[in-house]
């Protein structure tokens, strides 16, 4: 293993290894290629441009999670295995310890290439295994059609769920109208039971 790549991963609790892709835990070693990573990749990202005080907050968080104040939520950077360049992100809210919910996203160059599928799968597998959580919440606006269907694929359900837009400006604290934001892309949450993913990808040693 190379020492940039030992540098990348130093420090982590956590870096699981696919094929194409590397999932670690965020943390000071790889804070500002997740920050830089984060908001690009993010369905927020326009909004953060145009919100300065919505990505300050969003920016802090991050950077506070990265100094080991960590919150409900699990962060992590996603990879390329080969160039190390941040490809994308995922976090785990926990605010619901038993059906943590799910925010990935990957930059528009690297989509259709397979990183989502595969840090979802390796990530859940992993999280399965080693914690009692029996169902993983993955959220999808319905618009997004390669979102949804790689919930599909992972084993969920769909259910029908709020507003994240609203969700998300109101977690950061800013002073929202849910009227003047009814036209917001709906958006549809698949529940992804442990009994039905560990059927679909793991083998019998590890059940």
């Amino acid at each position: 293993m190379s020492d940039k790549r030992n540098d990348f991963i130093a420090g982590n609790n956590l870096a699981l290894y696919g094929e194409k892709i590397i999932v670690s835990l965020l943390n000071q070693s790889n804070v500002e290629c997740y920050l830089s990573t984060y908001k690009r990749a993010s369905a927020f990202s326009k909004v953060y441009e145009m919100m300065p005080d919505f990505w300050e907050y969003q920016c802090n968080s991050i950077k506070n999670y990265a100094d080991g104040k960590q919150d409900n939520k699990a962060r992590y950077l996603i990879a390329d295995k080969m160039s190390l360049q941040g490809v994308g992100y995922i976090e785990l809210d926990y605010g619901n310890p038993e059906m943590p919910e799910v925010d990935i996203a990957i930059l528009g160059e690297y989509q259709r290439k397979g990183y989502a599928f595969e840090t979802a799968r390796i990530l859940f597998l992993d999280i399965f295994e080693n914690e009692s959580i029996k169902c993983i919440v993955w959220n999808a606006f319905r618009s997004n059609k390669a979102s949804c269907r790689i919930a599909e694929k992972l084993g969920g359900k769909g259910v029908e769920r709020k507003n994240l837009v609203v969700e998300a400006m109101q977690a950061a604290g800013l002073k929202v109208n849910p009227a003047d934001y009814k036209k917001a892309p709906a958006t549809v949450a698949y529940e992804i039971s442990k009994t039905i993913f560990m059927n679909k990808f793991c083998d019998r040693n590890c059940m």
